[in-house]
Formats: C-alpha cells, sequence, structure tokens
C-alpha cells in the first residue's frame, strides 16, 4: 500500500510538471484571408429548416478540419445554402427490402453558393442519396455527403 501511494503521488507530480504555455500579445492581428461564414436561406417549411440545421453542423464540422475560419464577423467568404428538397426515407423498409422499394431511400438536395464581397464566386447543387446498408442506412450520412461535396467544391478546381 505504501509504495503504490509513492508510485501515483510520484506520477503526478511528473505528469503535471511537463506540460505548459505561455503566451504574451504585443499586437494583435486579424486573419480575415480565410475566413467563412454560413448562411442558410431555406424557407421557412419546418422540416426543410431541421435539414438546413444538419446540414450547418456537418458543415461546421468538416470546415473546422480545412484551411478555413468560420466566422460571423466581417468574413472574406460567405457561404449560402438553400435545401431544395429533403426525404429521410423509411430506414426500417430500406432495410427489409435490401434497398430496392424506392419509396423508402432517403434523399437530398441543396443548392450552394459562394459569395466574396458580395459577388458570386461558386455556385453548385448537390444531390445525395441513401439506399440502404446493412443497417438500412443512417439518414445523417445524407448530410455528411453533401457537406463532403461541397468542401470538395470549396476547394477549387485542386481536387
Amino acid at each position: 500500500m505504501k509504495k503504490s501511494s509513492y508510485l501515483l503521488i510520484l506520477v503526478f507530480v511528473f505528469i503535471s510538471a511537463c506540460i505548459g504555455v505561455e503566451s504574451q500579445t504585443k499586437k494583435s492581428f486579424k486573419n480575415t484571408e480565410n475566413t467563412i461564414a454560413l448562411k442558410d436561406i431555406t424557407s421557412h417549411d419546418y422540416d426543410l429548416m431541421g435539414a438546413g440545421s444538419q446540414l450547418e453542423s456537418a458543415l461546421e464540422d468538416l470546415i473546422s478540419q480545412s484551411m478555413f475560419v468560420i466566422t460571423q464577423e466581417n468574413p472574406k467568404y460567405i457561404l449560402k445554402y438553400k435545401i431544395m428538397g429533403y426525404k429521410e426515407g423509411n430506414r426500417v423498409t430500406r432495410f427489409a427490402t435490401f434497398g430496392i422499394s424506392e419509396a423508402a431511400h432517403g434523399r437530398l438536395e441543396v443548392k450552394a453558393a459562394l459569395y466574396e464581397h458580395g459577388d458570386v464566386v461558386g455556385q453548385w447543387t448537390v444531390g445525395s442519396w441513401i439506399k440502404g446498408g446493412v443497417t438500412g442506412g443512417d439518414p445523417g450520412s445524407l448530410f455528411q455527403q453533401a457537406a463532403t461535396e461541397i468542401m470538395n467544391h470549396l476547394r477549387g478546381d485542386f481536387h
């Protein structure tokens, strides 16, 4: 018991002493070259608004892993998107019919445009669908697929 308590204290002291950071700011600046704002212009239909917020969450996750920084204050770029159509489909039916039943398929259609200082620099229509899968397919993957495709377009002609 005595040895384990000494070992625990030693480990605690050693780990806590190995981490630290210090910063002094003499002059700050704002890097606005890669700032982007997201703007959902989906209609006020409840189902489409819910889909718009799910797409925004998927976009935020991917943008946080890119060169862009999301901001609402004086962004260089604004990504406007509108959910044109959304149908979640029926997961149980997709699973039961192995994706054969078209009535069970999930679909998402999005129009997106990238603006730089008020001018359109890119415009896309993105569609994603889900037809089946081992567990009937996750409707959340519709938004992940659409967000990934939009991010591919944001990279420009380099993909």
